[in-house]
């Protein structure tokens, strides 16, 4: 397995890694030393390789075009992706990896959707190498991107560069149902069902947890482990005072629950709380529609409210929002009232809760990972 680090690239890769385990297979997991431990606690062995997410952060910010943040929002992720996915870590992450693979000599190569040097790598020795996807397809702007920053790692290693970064060589795994988000025609597409981890442990819920949305219903807000910071929490915390609901709002590591100013009495905040302990019990999630949040809630048929703020969330946004399954709030659309209006909808919107519904279960009838062990192992 090799990933990028942080708990979005690593976590949707972790059940398919645990069956192929199962399966008594040798699995030995390449990614970011501080993601190391994380790799350990969930019972495989890792090995250090690539460049940690605080490091790619600050290359980012010293090198990131002046105009970046007066570009259309939807137009800012090739510009980024070609960074900090690319330019910044696909070579030291080659260079790792070749390390790592002539050691431990792999039959297969898993890898998440931005972890372009696997497929160099695994290609230039003749190992298969599948792509499992955390989220929508890249879009053809996407592709291109992608396909032109790696092409000289291709060229380095070697090879004629991949006509489309090496994502659909020879197994790509797509973790959403068909109508949902962009579809996929390559003949090496599969679909499986993303299976939502987030470490929790059966059993170990706080105490508190119990009575959320036992009486009224309860909302759930979070902007997950990276987003935090750029989230609006000061009308979001109006908003969420103002509704009659069980408000659960988690910052994360790097917002200060002191920088909130009062809580309203119906709100309780916390750093962390694993989302299974709060999807199990939500009617209404609201986030910056992350990978991980957005399908882990549509897998369970929960209505959500769509605060993007980068990366892939507006996509995962207007795939949502087209099912009828959520709503989504524009940057110039995020003020208490209109978020409050938004929350009130959808507690209140029993076309949006059937939508989320009939979402479900598209997601409960795509192939368990266990169901591409054997898949994999074909390959070899």
């Amino acid at each position: 397995m090799t990933s990028t680090g942080g708990t979005g690239h690593i976590h949707p890769l972790v059940p398919l890694a645990a069956e192929i385990q199962a399966a008594g297979h040798e699995v030995a997991w390449a990614t970011t030393t501080d993601s190391c431990p994380m790799i350990e606690r969930y019972g495989f062995r890792a090995v250090p390789a690539g460049i940690s997410g605080q490091r790619r952060r600050e290359l980012w910010a010293a090198q990131a075009p002046p105009n970046f943040l007066e570009l259309p929002v939807r137009e800012r992720r090739p510009v980024f992706m070609r960074a900090m996915f690319g330019d910044i870590c696909t070579a030291v992450m080659r260079d790792d990896l070749v390390g790592v693979v002539d050691q431990f000599r792999p039959d297969v190569i898993i890898h998440d959707l931005l972890e372009f040097a696997a497929a160099p790598v695994g290609s230039a020795r003749g190992i298969p190498h599948v792509t499992l996807a955390f989220g929508a397809a890249l879009s053809p702007i996407l592709l291109a991107v992608a396909t032109e920053m790696v092409a000289q790692v291709w060229a380095d290693s070697g090879l004629v560069p991949s006509p489309d970064a090496g994502l659909y060589d020879h197994l790509y795994l797509h973790p959403l149902p068909p109508g949902f988000g962009r579809s996929l025609s390559a003949p090496t597409v599969r679909s499986i069902r993303p299976m939502h981890f987030d470490g929790a442990v059966v059993g170990d819920a706080p105490a508190w947890t119990a009575d959320f949305g036992s009486d009224r219903p309860g909302v759930y807000i979070t902007f997950g482990t990276e987003m935090a910071q750029l989230a609006p929490w000061a009308a979001m915390l109006e908003a969420a005072g103002s509704v009659d609901a069980d408000v659960v709002v988690t910052l994360g590591s790097q917002v200060e629950p002191s920088s909130l100013g009062a809580i309203p009495g119906n709100v309780r905040v916390e750093r962390y709380v694993p989302q299974t302990h709060m999807l199990d019990r939500a009617a209404v999630v609201v986030s910056h529609a992350g990978s991980g949040t957005l399908f882990a809630a549509a897998a369970r048929g929960i209505p959500q409210l769509c605060v993007p703020i980068a990366a892939d969330q507006w996509d995962n946004s207007d795939a949502l929002v087209a099912t009828g399954a959520g709503l989504i709030l524009e940057p110039g659309e995020r003020s208490a009232e209109a978020i409050l209006k938004a929350m009130s909808r959808l507690i209140e919107g029993h076309a949006h809760a059937q939508a989320a519904r009939t979402l479900a279960e598209g997601f409960a009838a795509l192939p368990h990972p266990r169901d591409h062990v054997a898949t994999i192992e074909a390959l070899v």
